[in-house]
């Protein structure tokens, strides 16, 4: 099975040309919104579009067990923009991806959940590593992924405000951004 379709790479040029071609800036705003709603204690649901996803915390932590955190969608949302990017500049590229996985880790400190010693909740760290199996050079694979996280809006936004550390690993090596 084709990873990435044949077509594609038209579909991100067709997206690329509108985006382009807006007369009025406001044509290239894109606005994303969630609506949350806590349904016990710690368990809640956001309304996403047509989709409802559910959250929750670790019994540990007064939870019910029942979903992922809230700070594992945020990790997941970081891989999950890192892939969408990566597949179409990949593709605009003409780079084949035999298979593409994102790994996203990040750390923080609890006590600023609590404001104990003046520690502040945000992340100290982010790492990003990416995992691709080519048949193309991997100088070829090493402009698309600085391409991705140029224009990832999740590594856009984040890197203005935490380090966010990028891995590569080509066919199982890694390589040097």
């Amino acid at each position: 099975m084709e990873l990435v379709s044949s077509n594609f790479k038209s579909v991100v040029e067709g997206l690329r040309a509108k985006v382009a071609n807006a007369k009025d800036p406001n044509q290239t705003i894109a606005t994303f919104r969630a609506d949350t709603k806590l349904l016990g204690q710690q368990y809640q649901e956001a309304k996403i579009n047509d989709f409802v996803i559910k959250a929750d915390e670790p019994i540990s932590s007064g939870g019910t067990n029942k979903a992922p955190r809230p700070l594992d969608f945020f990790v997941a949302s970081i891989g999950f923009c890192e892939n969408v990017i990566f597949a179409r500049n990949a593709s605009l590229a003409e780079l084949s991806i035999d298979s593409l996985e994102t790994a996203v880790s990040g750390s923080w400190d609890r006590r600023g959940l609590y404001d104990i010693d003046g520690v502040s909740p945000f992340f100290k760290s982010i790492t990003v590593e990416t995992r691709i199996s080519t048949r193309d050079p991997v100088e070829k694979v090493v402009e698309v992924a600085r391409q991705t996280h140029r224009r990832c809006p999740v590594d856009a936004t984040l890197s203005r405000a935490t380090e966010v550390i990028f891995k590569l690993v080509v066919n199982g090596q890694n390589v040097v951004l």
